[in-house]
């Protein structure tokens, strides 16, 4: 993202939520602030667990863009006024959380005793296989903290296959994408949502 840039600090918006009313709140935030909101009380708890994790504190906004895209740094995430203005809030929290998870990827490879960078496969490269795991760790996280949020998610994995898209090198397509996290929803059919996570992680981390 090289266009316009609307950039926003959480802390602010933060602390008016903590003063005032969530109702007088929302009544007076704009749809940039109602987003920073999101992130600051929904999403960034999600990865609470983590330690020592440096969670971007700054949003920018690529004004031009009106599709549905975000993407993340060690300090901010830059997300599309498209992303912003989508009406969904839990495929917002999602791909927020998708973002974060990025960061936090190689700490929960150490909590599964998986050391050093994640490796690249003969047919899935560490580009492709870090997309697969932050799709996993969000759904894990989104399950396990906001289970809400998480069931809304799961009756819309056809439009989250479209937004995705047809993949290019480092991302691999929406159907390649939502069919591992389908992989991850059946293994919990027969073992606890714990294990199956530690299991599809284990697995993405050693594809070839």
């Amino acid at each position: 993202m090289k266009n316009t840039l609307l950039i926003l600090f959480i802390i602010g918006i933060a602390s008016s939520c903590n003063s005032n009313s969530t109702e007088d709140v929302q009544k007076k935030l704009t749809k940039a602030e109602q987003f920073i909101q999101l992130y600051t009380l929904e999403v960034v708890p999600l990865f609470d667990e983590y330690s020592d994790l440096n969670i971007p504190e700054e949003i920018q906004i690529d004004e031009n863009d009106l599709s549905v895209n975000a993407g993340a740094a060690f300090g901010y995430v830059e997300v599309s006024k498209g992303l912003v203005e989508l009406k969904d809030q839990s495929i917002q929290i999602f791909v927020l959380a998708h973002e974060l998870a990025h960061i936090a990827t190689l700490k929960q490879a150490e909590g599964f005793n998986l050391k050093g960078e994640l490796p690249s496969g003969s047919e899935t490269s560490d580009y492709k296989k870090a997309e697969y795991l932050a799709d996993l760790m969000a759904f894990y996280l989104i399950s396990k903290n906001e289970p809400e949020t998480y069931d809304l998610l799961k009756e819309k994995l056809n439009y989250l296959e479209e937004l995705l898209g047809n993949g290019d090198f480092t991302h691999p397509s929406g159907s390649s994408r939502i069919e591992s996290l389908m992989k991850y929803l059946k293994g919990m059919d027969n073992t606890s949502k714990e294990t199956a996570f530690s299991n599809r992680f284990r697995t993405i981390w050693s594809m070839n």
